[in-house]
């Protein structure tokens, strides 16, 4: 929290549109699974990953529907990795753990329909050992070196995290901006070197945002902007919290297609069960309702969409969520632009997010997010959320409740009530 504060102090008020890393990533957020809280297997760690785990999920997305919908990228984060080899300087897989080696499981992905994704960090170490009693090495003063290892092992992503000696701001700040650009710079070069420079390498930056500010969308196509995500109620709501303040204190950087703000992981249906003695793929933290909270508004959003937990055993409300086509389908639109927050009650702990949808961008999207602990009566005003003039009594707006995938009937003018359950969200469209 206090490398988080000493970020925010950099920043100041202004309201950007931002330009893409032009490294020839287009087109809609990411959707994926990560390894980070999977943790399905007996006495694994939060970090833990291996071959065997990495392949199974992957063909549960298959069979499950997952990878129809869109959910095609699967990322390794801080566990692959073991040492740096010190006649070539370059990263060294975990061999036990991944014995085909990265560039064999990217193969072996890319036949399966995926892209493959893995995790380094700027600075000296990485964040976490992945359960081993290890130190992995990060990437500083190797930049080229790893960006073209990862080139040449076939990897589409990289997410790219600031541990080791960058968390102490003496050493950190002053290195951040220009260590962002410079990895991305050596990213940029090690894709030349691939065949027609693809396919491109989509870069996720953790602390990027708070160095690059209004610039970030250069040197990044996905960046967090407040603290890590858990699988908590006041976590997810932290993080919303976190575009409040954008929106009143600090720079608020619009997403675009190839450059997106980043919620971080999601963990609907519950992390992963850390030290299990058996086999238990899910310790949820939340209630059903929150984690529909979870997804409603990382989805309006457009956060990438990186599911965390276990999808070889997916719980009702996975399945609800995740695989619900009409959702799924409104997140990977980006015919307009993506969803803002238009109203937070910090007294009643409500949050409305909206954005415009349809072929012409004329009709309203929103998400009502209720964080207190009682079923509220919210009011989404046509006049004043979406400008619409709500004096015309003629005018006839159709509702549609997204999740329950039902038509709700006809308003005309004035406000719509919405009941949402304590904790819970709903998503309405509206049609003129």
């Amino acid at each position: 929290a206090s490398c988080y504060t000493s970020l925010l102090l950099l920043s100041t008020l202004v309201l950007y549109l931002t330009e893409a890393l032009d490294n020839g990533v287009v087109g809609p957020p990411p959707l994926g699974w990560s390894t980070w809280k999977t943790c399905g297997d007996a006495g694994c760690t939060h970090d833990y990953c291996d071959e065997e785990e990495v392949k199974a999920n992957a063909l549960a997305m298959v069979n499950n529907g997952m990878l129809q919908l869109g959910y095609d990228y699967v990322l390794l984060d801080d566990c692959w990795a073991s040492y740096r080899d010190p006649a070539t300087n370059t990263l060294v897989h975990d061999e036990e753990r991944f014995p085909s080696g990265m560039d064999g499981l990217a193969d072996w992905l890319h036949k399966e329909g995926f892209k493959f994704g893995i995790y380094t960090s700027i600075g000296n170490e990485t964040c976490s050992s992945g359960g081993r009693d290890i130190t992995v090495p990060g990437s500083e003063g190797f930049f080229e070196i790893d960006a073209q290892t990862f080139s040449d092992w076939g990897i589409d992503y990289l997410k790219l995290d600031f541990c080791g000696n960058m968390k102490t701001p003496s050493y950190g700040l002053p290195r951040g901006k220009r260590y962002h650009e410079e990895f991305a710079q050596a990213l940029l070069e090690a894709q030349a070197t691939r065949e027609n420079n693809g396919p491109p390498i989509f870069l996720e930056v953790v602390a990027g945002y708070w160095f690059a500010r209004s610039d970030v969308g250069e040197i990044a196509n996905s960046w967090r902007f407040c603290e890590d995500h858990h699988d908590d109620f006041q976590s997810t709501e932290e993080a919303l919290l976190c575009l409040v303040d954008q929106s009143n204190e600090y720079i608020d950087v619009e997403s675009s297609p190839g450059a997106w703000k980043y919620l971080d992981l999601s963990m609907v249906g519950g992390e992963g069960c850390s030290g299990s003695p058996s086999f238990t793929p899910h310790c949820p933290k939340q209630s059903s309702a929150n984690y529909k909270l979870e997804f409603l508004t990382w989805t309006i959003l457009q956060s990438p969409y990186i599911i965390s937990t276990d999808v070889r055993n997916m719980t009702d409300i996975m399945t609800e969520a995740l695989l619900h086509e009409e959702i799924v389908g409104l997140h990977q639109d980006v015919t307009c632009p993506p969803g803002t927050l238009l109203r937070h009650d910090k007294l009643h702990k409500q949050f409305l997010f909206g954005r415009t949808i349809g072929s012409e961008c004329q009709e309203w999207l929103v998400v009502v997010a209720n964080f207190s602990e009682d079923d509220r009566e919210v009011s989404v005003s046509l006049k004043e959320d979406f400008g619409w003039d709500a004096a015309d009594e003629e005018v006839v707006v159709t509702v549609r409740d997204v999740w329950e995938r039902v038509n709700l009937g006809e308003v005309k003018g004035g406000d719509y009530e919405v009941k949402v359950e304590g904790g819970g969200a709903e998503m309405l469209r509206f049609t003129k």
